[in-house]
């Protein structure tokens, strides 16, 4: 069917982008399928894929699947953008392509969507399973209000889970769709450019979505591509609402990618950090209008992330820097370089060897 006839008649679009996408992608579609909410169009856009997607996609017969091979490969960003030039329907639901959707994965974020007028994209609690299907771990966390979607954002983390996403369409598209310029961290962009748009966000509270980690997946691929390309989309935030010759090292210790070493010039830097991470709450209360407890929401997000150290620390800034550092490291252990790495070495032993099952906070936590 050519793309020009393709409109979807439902309220609810599923929406697969696919290069290559064997052998994960019949459980893709399948799990679609067999949804318990079953009136919905499922848009897949095949991106020149080189081994036998198109003929696996083909096989179905199945009247809510509509097949758009694109005449050149467009990339992830190019694609969506093309699906949302198709999509009329109210709801998008991404459905990725190694992916598997529980059974009533739909009707329940839907129906959330539905009871909760003012929310404009929602993702769920998920699962990550190896390539085999066997599960490695489990996700959950939540957003109460815009001050803790934002926040994470202010923090250089993705605040909503994009393999289980569900977006109004008109918010997607209002917000500009995907942009290509962001290989690699496409959707924590798209995700920033949301909530800078003073939408709203919110996590069902159920496990509703498989996510595969393999070989082949982006995450792995792309690598530092999308550290990198993570660091500009945060920086570009921040300078939203701050700005001054330390943003990029006030940015980098926001996501504890360079943290300073306890040292006699750590004290002048912190204090640095510290005071710009007021002028940033003032900016972002002013900017974006949040209210008192929006306000508290976000700052409880970096009080999580970051401990106490920089809420504080002008409180003790005329200690001798030895005392400065002790008690800066007491207020924010996850800081100090070393106690750091342990910490993070622990996290990956004990979710490696099966002993934790469930992390409540973003996947970035550590």
């Amino acid at each position: 069917m050519a793309d020009s006839q393709i409109k979807t008649l439902t309220k609810v679009t599923v929406f697969t982008t696919v290069y290559n996408g064997l052998p994960f992608l019949k459980d893709a579609i399948e799990s679609t399928l067999n949804q318990t909410y079953a009136d919905f169009d499922y848009l897949i856009i095949d991106d020149c894929s080189t081994d036998e997607s198109v003929q696996l996609i083909e096989s179905y017969d199945d009247s809510r699947i509509r097949l758009v091979k694109n005449n050149k490969n467009l990339g992830t960003a190019g694609t969506i953008n093309k699906g949302l030039s198709i999509i009329d329907s109210k709801y998008i639901v991404r459905s990725d392509q190694d992916d598997v959707s529980l059974p009533n994965r739909i009707e329940e974020q839907i129906r959330y969507l539905e009871n909760n007028p003012g929310i404009d994209v929602v993702c769920s609690w998920e699962h990550t399973i190896d390539q085999n299907g066997n599960k490695l771990r489990s996700w959950k966390a939540e957003i109460n209000n815009y001050g803790e979607f934002l926040g994470p954002i202010l923090l250089g983390l993705c605040p909503i889970w994009h393999p289980s996403i569900v977006f109004k369409t008109d918010a997607l598209v209002n917000a500009g769709g995907f942009n290509a310029d962001y290989v690699g961290a496409e959707d924590f962009e798209v995700t920033t450019r949301i909530a800078l748009k003073r939408l709203n966000a919110a996590i069902v509270p159920k496990f509703l979505l498989l996510q595969r980690q393999h070989n082949k997946s982006q995450s792995v691929q792309l690598g530092n591509k999308m550290t990198d390309v993570t660091r500009i989309i945060h920086i570009e935030a921040l300078n939203d609402f701050i700005d001054g010759h330390l943003v990029n090292e006030f940015g980098d210790y926001l996501r504890a990618v360079s943290l300073p070493h306890v040292r006699s010039n750590s004290k002048l830097q912190l204090l640095d950090f510290s005071r710009m991470m007021y002028e940033l709450f003032d900016a972002v209360e002013e900017k974006q209008n949040l209210t008192n407890e929006e306000m508290k929401s976000l700052k409880k997000v970096f009080m999580k992330r970051l401990g106490l150290g920089l809420f504080f620390c002008h409180n003790f800034q005329f200690v001798p820097s030895f005392l400065f550092n002790l008690l800066f490291t007491v207020l924010s252990p996850l800081t100090h370089r070393s106690i750091r790495r342990v910490l993070s070495k622990a996290y990956y032993f004990y979710h490696a060897s099966g002993l934790v099952g469930v992390k409540n906070s973003t996947k970035n936590i550590l």
